[in-house]
């Protein structure tokens, strides 16, 4: 059974950078348990977002993806022997 990563890219309107981050859980044993906990992470992130007095009142726009070991190495172009 393989497990899967939620990737997450977060970008702020008028930010340069965007934030990435990577949920790694031992529930993600298939695509659709990692699907399922993308609503909490991305309140939990929002709710950050929110303390942050620089960032209130501005978009938030996020990009997820829940991957498998294979797609995360083809993604990132990481080679077969570093997975």
């Amino acid at each position: 059974m393989d497990a899967f990563t939620m990737v997450v890219m977060a970008c702020v309107a008028g930010e340069t950078h965007c934030a990435t981050s990577r949920v790694s859980e031992m529930d993600f044993s298939t695509v659709q348990a990692c699907e399922a906990r993308v609503d909490d992470v991305l309140r939990s992130m929002t709710r950050e977002f929110g303390k942050r007095p620089e960032f209130k009142g501005r978009q938030v726009t996020y990009d997820v993806s829940c991957m498998d070991r294979a797609q995360l190495a083809a993604k990132f172009g990481i080679a077969s022997s570093d997975t």
